[in-house]
């Protein structure tokens, strides 16, 4: 989906009136995961949440200022990158998301009502609606990723003759998404989306897999070594875009020695080194599709990201 239609999205969003609200909480533990719950709540007065839906709309499609025309130039598939302009798109059964989407929905469709929603301990808000793509009604939620209920200080109201301090907890709807899921779709704005599926616990497990893959390979001089550099630090988001034929086509000796003297990687033995953080974040970057040569000049670069020429 390019940026034009996730306009279209938001300039649909407030024709329609069938929009809920709820809180999401979220838990996190080794063994299960990630867990979910909701709280759904109601505004006042009754049009309230509809007028929100507008604004949220306008602050995505305003012509003059619209974040998606000036915070953002591509959507793009998910590859473990972080660029700040970039929205990234995953498929509902992707590896990374497939089973904390699943648990995600059935919170939502399964909404607490009877906990107040002050003593909900909630991380984030979602907006659950539908909107019009291609003369087909599809669902959207729009998702925003942070406590949306605080206690304010050094927030005060006139009282009378005086400003009084406001000591309740406030409902405030930031008018920022981190998230939207279209129809099957998930979308990532921002970096605080990935922590709605807890994307890191995924994708170091992701990363983890190919290690046990590159290593079994027996191409590298110390396994060790490459564990322990491969598994730290960037290097765990970079295996998201791992390239499976980037690495058979190393276990050839021929072409790795090619590869290995192109790159600038020592080779001990006919095998890279791995004895340095430096060779092992090279050889992360070549596998990963960070690795490129630049058509004009013939030399090693590094990209954060590339698909097919077209």
């Amino acid at each position: 989906m390019s940026i034009s239609k996730l306009n279209t999205v938001f300039t649909d969003a407030p024709k329609h009136d069938s929009w809920s609200i709820q809180l999401l909480h979220t838990t996190v533990s080794r063994r299960d995961g990630i867990n979910y719950c909701s709280r759904e709540i109601t505004l006042s007065p009754k049009r309230r949440l509809d007028e929100f839906v507008s604004e949220l709309s306008a602050y995505y499609v305003n012509a003059a200022t619209g974040l998606l025309h000036s915070s953002f130039t591509n959507v793009v598939d998910y590859d473990g990158t972080a660029q700040e302009k970039i929205i990234y798109k995953l498929s509902a059964d992707n590896i990374l998301i497939k089973g904390a989407y699943k648990r995600l929905l059935t919170a939502i469709a399964d909404p607490d009502v009877e906990i107040s929603p002050l003593e909900f301990s909630s991380e984030a808000y979602l907006l659950k609606g539908e909107v019009l793509i291609d003369r087909n009604i599809c669902p959207v939620k729009f998702i925003s990723m942070k406590r949306p209920v605080n206690a304010l200080k050094n927030r005060f109201i006139m009282d009378k003759s005086s400003f009084k301090e406001i000591t309740e907890k406030v409902l405030y709807l930031r008018p920022t998404l981190d998230v939207v899921i279209l129809g099957e779709c998930v979308y990532i704005f921002t970096l605080l989306g990935e922590n709605l599926f807890n994307m890191e616990h995924a994708y170091k497990a992701v990363c983890k897999e190919k290690i046990d893959e590159i290593i079994q390979c027996n191409i590298l001089s110390s396994d060790d070594m490459f564990r322990a550099v491969a598994g730290s630090g960037h290097n765990p988001r970079r295996f998201i875009s791992f390239n499976n034929n980037r690495l058979n086509m190393l276990q050839n000796d021929s072409y790795r020695k090619f590869i290995a003297q192109k790159f600038e990687i020592p080779l001990i033995n006919g095998k890279l080194d791995t004895s340095s953080t430096e060779s092992v974040d090279k050889i992360v970057k070549l596998l990963c599709n960070k690795g490129m040569v630049d058509p004009f000049e013939d030399v090693p670069v590094e990209v954060a990201s590339a698909k097919k020429w077209s």
